[in-house]
C-alpha cells in the first residue's frame, strides 16, 4: 500500500517538475533572444532567470513576457491546473485508502 501511495504522489510531482523546467527554459530562451531597449537589461534578466530559477522565470513572465500579445502561454497554465487537480485527487484517494485499510 505504501508503494502505491508513494507512486501516486511522485508522478504528478515529476510531471510538474518537468513542466516548470520547460517554462524556465522558454523564459530563458526568450530573454536571450529578445531585443531590449537597453543592452544591460538583457544581461540582468538572463542572470535573474538563471540564478533564481522558477521564481525569476515567473517574475520575467509577468513583467516582460506577458506584455507581448503575440506570444501566449495559456497551455502552460492549463497543464499546471490539470496537474494540480491530479495531484489533489491522488492525495485524496491516498488518504481515503490509508484510512480504509487502517
Amino acid at each position: 500500500m505504501v508503494a502505491v501511495l508513494g507512486v501516486s504522489f511522485i508522478i504528478p510531482l515529476v510531471l510538474m517538475g518537468i513542466l516548470f523546467f520547460v517554462f524556465w527554459l522558454i523564459t530563458l530562451i526568450d530573454a536571450i533572444t529578445r531585443k531590449f531597449k537597453e543592452g544591460n537589461e538583457k544581461i540582468l534578466w538572463v542572470l535573474v532567470i538563471i540564478l533564481t530559477g522558477i521564481i525569476g522565470s515567473l517574475i520575467y513572465y509577468f513583467v516582460v513576457y506577458r506584455k507581448d500579445k503575440i506570444k501566449t502561454m495559456k497551455w502552460f497554465w492549463w497543464i499546471l491546473l490539470i496537474l494540480f487537480v491530479l495531484f489533489m485527487v491522488s492525495f485524496i484517494i491516498g488518504m481515503l485508502n490509508s484510512t480504509l485499510i487502517s
